[in-house]
């Protein structure tokens, strides 16, 4: 049996880490700040002010952070004082780095924590957002804004990394790094059985149950699991792409969230669509979308049927050769009509025929637009096809030579 075979074996036999009692570890080793903020977080979640009256005792036995047999490893984790941290789990530490440009090796500026994690849960948020990035972008005219780092997602991905990742691996900590460009966080430990980068958003496993419950208890996340699903519903609704755990391996679970924004008009358009045919969209059909945003193959014809009746995506082909693309609506207001009349393309054998169907449907035809249709041909190709068209009566030019475009003739 190999190794890899192996720990895949331990990690489904595996007791919840986090439930494990710590002999030594006792009341007296809690650190008050964070207890207190966990104290105000529960009652607040749990809307009972009596919460705060609580003794430290019922307040863990209440939270399963103890039980008849002593304090746990999530105990220690979330509340523990640093130096029972340092002597019982030193690996329980998140980096974090900055670097303003992605490619240096150096950082320009790094923290680390190794402290109760209901202690510097805000202060790691604010390590983060102190370099945040605003991207102001014009709808109208209204002004709107996205930020290089949600606050949500990344929370999320604090989160997940902090109950999901295997602390048995003591000489790695969680490691974050940030740019203007993404932030990457990785965490010991690969995924557990079952789980992969492409159901992850679908599937939820436990690593360290007692922290996801305690998370829930004290109203960080919604539920004990993941919220994986946040974090990719967000970067897409922000026209940022897909998250990428494509990297992850074995050993570590590496999640990447782009940071800038790679479609401004793919926000409106989703908010749009909702907003005009009042419906909801879920995670799995958000990122669906984003797949026939990309051009990538999809395979949920449930979601498809949804969309076309909807004017969201449109179908081009049939059979084999049946692809979907986005509406033309989407590339209308992104100004890439070209682009639309390529995908929804004909073959080169057509390639007359595709500049009428342009022209017909969008009213005019620049030379823009076509180079975008032909990206395959020369300027010079597609100005002896319009030539040809121009010479049977179909189109003509109309305009100055610079700035005119292309329109049908009508007879």
């Amino acid at each position: 049996m190999d190794n890899m075979t192996l720990k895949k074996m331990l990690i489904e036999t595996e007791p919840d880490f986090s439930a494990k009692i710590i002999d030594g570890f006792i009341v007296a080793d809690i650190d008050e700040e964070a207890l207190g903020i966990l104290k105000r977080k529960w009652s607040q979640k749990s809307n009972r002010e009596d919460f705060l009256q609580f003794s430290t005792e019922k307040v863990l036995q209440a939270t399963g952070l103890m039980s008849d047999k002593g304090l746990n490893y999530a105990c220690l984790i979330l509340l523990g004082e640093k130096e029972k941290i340092d002597e019982y789990l030193p690996g329980s530490e998140i980096i974090f780095e900055w670097r303003q440009d992605n490619n240096k090796i150096s950082y320009d500026y790094r923290k680390n924590w190794r402290e109760p994690f209901f202690k510097i849960y805000e202060e790691i948020w604010a390590a983060i957002n102190a370099r945040n990035l605003r991207m102001p972008f014009q709808e109208g005219f209204v002004q709107r804004e996205i930020y290089a780092f949600s606050e949500k997602p990344i929370r999320e991905a604090i989160l997940n990394a902090v109950a999901h990742r295997d602390y048995s691996i003591n000489k790695q900590s969680i490691f974050m790094k940030a740019s203007p460009e993404e932030f990457v966080i990785e965490s010991p430990g690969g995924l557990l059985p079952g789980i992969t980068p492409e159901n992850i958003i679908y599937k939820s496993a436990w690593r360290n149950r007692t922290i996801a419950e305690v998370f829930e208890k004290a109203g960080l996340v919604e539920r004990s699991g993941q919220g994986m699903d946040d974090i990719f519903s967000s970067s897409i609704k922000e026209g940022k792409g897909l998250p990428d755990l494509t990297e992850s391996n074995p050993f570590s679970v590496k999640l990447k969230m782009p940071a800038k924004v790679k479609d401004k008009n793919f926000i409106i358009f989703l908010e749009k669509v909702a907003n005009e045919k009042q419906i909801s969209l879920s995670i799995e059909e958000i990122c669906e979308l984003e797949q026939i945003r990309e051009h990538q193959k999809t395979n949920k014809i449930e979601h498809k049927e949804k969309f076309m009746k909807n004017g969201i995506i449109e179908k081009i082909g049939k059979a084999r050769g049946t692809k979907y693309i986005l509406s033309h609506t989407y590339y209308k207001h992104e100004g890439k009509v070209g682009v639309y009349t390529r995908l929804s393309g004909v073959s080169r054998e057509k390639q007359k025929e595709l500049i009428i169907m342009h022209i017909e449907k969008n009213g005019k035809g620049f030379l823009s637009e076509f180079i975008d249709i032909f990206p395959e041909l020369k300027i010079k190709d597609i100005n002896n096809l319009l030539q040809e068209l121009r010479r049977s009566g179909i189109v003509h030019f109309i305009g100055p030579k610079r700035s005119g475009y292309w329109g049908i003739i009508n007879k």
